[in-house]
This record gives C-alpha cells, structure tokens and sequence, in this order.
C-alpha cells in the first residue's frame, strides 16, 4: 500500500512521471531489497559503509551481513532483524527507483522527507507509514473525529488484500454529512458501540471487487452484483465484530441494505476512499443513530 501512496505523491509534485511509476510498480514485485539499504534506512549503516561493503563484495566471495559483521558495521543481531525487512513494500519501492535510476538515494531521502513535512507527520508517524504496517497506517489518513473507526476501516482494507487484489491504497478519508445512495450496499452493526457501514461505487472498483468476490464477471452494478457486495461487507463485518468480543463488545449483523440510510447514522460520517488497482471505491461509516 505505501508504495502508491509515496509513488502519486511523487508524481504529482513532479518527481517522476506516471509511466517512470508504472514501470516501479511492476518490476518491484520481483526486487529483494538489498540488505545495505534496509540499514541505511534503519540507521544501522552509514550510506558510505555500505558502499564500501558492496565494492568489498565485489573482489569477495561473501554476503553482505557477512562483511559488515566483520568490519564491526553490524551486529549478527541486526542482521538477523535486517533480514526479516527484505520484504518490506517501502523499502523494496524505494530500491526499485534506485535500481531504475529514477533517484539517487541521497534525492529519495530528501523526497521522503518532503512527504513527511508535506503530510504534516511526525518522525514517529513516518516510522509507522515507512512500516506498510495496516493497522499503523490507517490512523494517519483518517480525520481526528473518525478515527473511531480506525480498526474497521483497517480490516475492511486488509479484507480487500487478502481476497481482491493485493494491489491497494487508501487515501485522505474525509469528514461528510451523508451516506451515498446510488451504487452502494450497506450494513447496520446493532450493539455495543454500534455502527453502520457501507461500500459505494468511485470509478469501478467495487464492480471489480463484486465481479471477484462474486465468481462473475458482473457487467454493471445492479442488484445481482451488489448482493455480491454485500456477502463481502457482510464478511468484513463479521470479522471486526469477532474482534470486539473478546473485549466484552457484542455486534449483531443486520441484513444488507441498499437505500440511503443517512437518517440510520449520527452525524460524524468517516468517507474513506480506497483504490485497487486503477480504480476507486468508497467505504463509508459512522455509528449508528
């Protein structure tokens, strides 16, 4: 997900173009992050030690972490820490711009330092933006009066990952004063702590995610394709009410409903939009009335 969210950023201030990120995106899938620029960016290296240990492996026949061990760079500690993070999806993005020569490493980290002053982030939030971490990652694009909503917001996403396509980010959510009431399929959660949420259409993502979740390639949303919709949101759902249990929070799943249920919700209404792929849905919610 933060390489999307760094990657538009990125081009839209000019950095790199649509294509340069397009091309970033599909080769990242296929990058092993180098172990030298997970500790640079950790601050476990200097840039310069970690020139010198990828000149040293180029006369010697041993690994990286074996190097900087020896040369007293690194710990076997840190190296087993390091090796854990080659998965990373921030630190695999940012190697593959290197790797492409779309940026020097020294311009990416005046880049990334730019969104985190432009996003008005701290050193801790950026740490938890750099992590790709869901669940860190949420509260940071949710309003202050929605981020009651964090954790239903955070597995409606990591729902849509796990089932859909891998391939999402989310975007600043924002603050409105109605559920959508076309193209949408929504849900009551009755209980302790109460909510409604919903999905509604952007620009044909929930019709993928329909067509996906549904087993059918969905022409249209119609009430065939939103009932799709709705077993998903429904599975969503019971997934954050499963997660409120073990704290004493009892939800009750009310059946899918596909009117305008505004007058169901108070008034603080989080809109969060979600993309996947090229294309946008909303998730809409609040608590209930």
């Amino acid at each position: 997900m933060v390489e999307y969210i760094l990657g538009n950023y990125l081009v839209d201030t000019g950095k790199i173009t649509k294509e340069q990120l397009k091309a970033t995106l599909d080769k990242q899938d296929s990058v092993r992050v180098k172990l030298g620029l997970i500790a640079v960016s950790e601050g476990m290296m200097t840039l310069e030690q970690a020139d010198e240990v990828n000149r040293l492996q180029a006369i010697m026949d041993q690994r990286f972490g074996d190097i900087a061990v020896s040369k007293g760079y690194l710990t076997d500690e840190q190296i087993g820490k390091l090796l854990k993070m080659q998965g990373n999806s921030y630190l695999m993005f940012v190697q593959t711009l290197v790797d492409n020569g779309y940026a020097s490493m020294e311009e990416l980290d005046q880049l990334v330092n730019d969104f985190r002053q432009a996003n008005g982030y701290s050193n801790s939030e950026m740490d938890a933006f750099k992590s790709d971490d869901v669940d860190r990652i949420i509260p940071l694009l949710i309003p202050d009066e929605g981020k009651q909503f964090a954790d239903v917001i955070a597995i409606a996403v990591k729902t849509i990952i796990r089932l859909i396509d891998r391939h999402v980010y989310v975007g600043n959510a924002a603050m409105v004063n109605a559920f959508p009431s076309e193209n949408q399929v929504s849900q009551a959660l009755e209980g302790t702590d109460g909510i409604i949420d919903c999905f509604s259409e952007r620009d044909g993502a929930l019709l993928n995610v329909c067509s996906v979740f549904g087993k059918e390639d969905f022409a249209k949303l119609d009430m065939d394709s939103l009932d799709a919709a709705g077993e998903f949101l429904n599975c969503i759902n019971g997934l954050y009410a499963s997660a409120l249990s073990p704290q004493g929070k009892f939800l009750e799943l009310m059946p899918p409903d596909y009117t305008d249920v505004t007058s169901q919700a108070k008034p603080a209404i989080c809109r969060v939009p979600i993309f996947v792929g090229d294309h946008g849905l909303y998730f809409t919610v609040a608590e209930l009335a």
